[in-house]
């Protein structure tokens, strides 16, 4: 590890990489696991239905707790900025060689993704727009933008004004066979998922990480850039920055429902009131991670979610590049057979699954040993 990393993480919230660990916790089986802990526990079984209904993603139209779980990284991802970016700037780093930085890491995690499909050597398999795709261009505008862009009112400007473009283009913009209505196979996102680079699509007729997406995606994550310095601009943590977190995800949630009246709350789309709506709760969950972990100090709330927190990319990535499941099959199926209630072995393998990629991303934690982009 360099003396830069050693500085970040001398500088960074606790609270931040904690709640980067849970959203990470439920792409790494979470969701699994807490599902079957629930009926094994014997809740009544509408509870645990629900409980699996908000485990999955809606079709199209709505948002169910899984639905969080992309924005809410995107978001965390601008929350950094002010931390890796603009304090290098504040150093007097000059802004061409952060901008460069900027690119640089953008265009590493796009490729990242880009490997989990190319090394199939399959060219009809190959697939650009997926979620390190969005990730690293979000974070190119966003963190593009808070480099920028000084003033807080501008940035604020330009978060809705690219949110009320975006609907604009979508409702109005013509393109060869528009439909009246906006249907999932039938809109301006889906046509350009078609038609601007072809690649296979995750939905077959469009990609909900393709294309023009990315722009109401950056607003999330230049959003996130406006709240890290917020948060900074405080020389300790403090109840009032929590209540400000606060009152910001409430106000985002009531715009969020409000516009979803004119443009419905759909996350295949990143619609502008999917924005508002995934920036309300991560908001809410940053004021309490941000108040339970750094303002009460109880830092011993996140020991569990901190060491994935500290490798999100590493761990996205090992769900591609490692045989996890074969792992986990190796160690604990055994166990796991020798009781006969499935919901057990379920339950078994779940955090069987969940604790062989902890365990690893715990050494690396302790080694301080933190793979970046």
């Amino acid at each position: 590890m360099t003396q830069e990393d050693q500085k970040l993480i001398g500088s960074r919230l606790s609270s931040l990489d904690a709640l980067r660990g849970f959203d990470m916790f439920w792409i790494i089986g979470g969701s699994g696991l807490i599902i079957s802990l629930v009926k094994l526990l014997g809740f009544p079984e509408s509870w645990s239905d629900e409980l699996a209904n908000q485990m999955t993603h809606v079709p199209w139209e709505g948002f169910h707790f899984l639905d969080l779980i992309f924005p809410l990284f995107v978001f965390i991802s601008g929350v950094t900025v002010p931390y890796s970016i603009l304090s290098q700037k504040a150093k007097g780093v000059p802004v061409k060689i952060l901008q460069y930085k900027i690119i640089r890491r953008s265009f590493l995690i796009v490729l990242i993704g880009l490997s989990f499909s190319l090394f199939k050597f399959q060219w009809e398999a190959i697939r650009l727009y997926q979620v390190l795709w969005l990730i690293g261009m979000s974070y190119l505008i966003g963190a593009s933008i808070t480099l920028h862009v000084e003033s807080w009112k501008y940035r604020i400007i330009i978060f809705f004004g690219v949110l009320i473009i975006y609907q604009l283009a979508l409702y109005y913009l013509p393109y060869p066979g528009k439909g009246p209505i906006i249907t999932p196979e039938n809109n301006l996102a889906a046509w350009l998922d078609r038609n601007f680079i072809k690649t296979n699509l995750y939905r077959k007729v469009y990609d909900p990480e393709g294309t023009i997406r990315v722009l109401t995606a950056g607003m999330l994550g230049m959003l996130g850039g406006l709240t890290g310095q917020r948060i900074k601009s405080y020389a300790v943590p403090t109840l009032r920055c929590g209540i400000e977190l606060f009152i910001a995800g409430l106000v985002c949630l009531i715009l969020g429902w409000i516009w979803s009246f004119t443009f419905p709350i759909i996350k295949d789309l990143w619609s502008p009131s999917f924005i508002l709506w995934s920036a309300g709760w991560s908001f809410l969950l940053l004021a309490l991670f941000y108040t339970i972990i750094d303002v009460w100090n109880w830092k011993w709330m996140g020991w569990f979610f901190v060491p994935i927190g500290m490798n999100a990319i590493t761990v996205y990535a090992a769900k591609w590049y490692l045989p996890l499941t074969d792992s986990r099959d190796f160690f604990f199926k055994g166990f796991a057979n020798l009781f006969e209630d499935p919901i057990l072995q379920k339950f078994i393998l779940s955090a069987g699954l969940i604790c062989i990629q902890w365990v690893l991303l715990y050494a690396l934690y302790k080694k301080r040993i933190f793979l970046r982009v």
